[in-house]
């Protein structure tokens, strides 16, 4: 007769073993499945919290880009005020430019009907 997994001694009649070996048997199995349950969850439980920690780092690289978008903005508002100043003075560059070259225009046909051939 040897000892069970529950101290006593297994057999047919034996004491504290529960029985004959059929008994024993079943409650090993269920102990094993319980214990593959157990090993189970455990498992599921490690899946979990690695998908939450995962889950925590996509919400704050979200936030992060969130944060970069809005800087973003902030600088582009900036510089604006700057870019509509040099549109400006671009126009105005163009303006001046034409106007030069009308007085330039006119001041050689100025000059050509003024010129005396002797």
């Amino acid at each position: 007769m040897g000892r069970n997994n529950r101290g006593g001694i297994s057999g047919v009649g034996g004491v504290g073993g529960g029985g004959g070996g059929d008994v024993d048997g079943a409650m090993t199995e269920e102990g094993m499945r319980w214990q593959m349950q157990i090993q189970e969850d455990k498992i599921n439980e490690e899946i979990m919290q690695e998908r939450e920690e995962e889950i925590k780092n996509i919400h704050k690289g979200m936030h992060q880009v969130n944060e970069i978008y809005k800087d973003l903005a902030h600088l582009v508002d900036e510089q604006q005020e700057g870019v509509d100043q040099i549109e400006t003075q671009m126009e105005n560059a163009k303006e001046n430019t034409a106007t030069g070259l009308k007085h330039i225009e006119k001041a050689n046909e100025s000059s050509q009907s003024q010129c005396i051939i002797s």
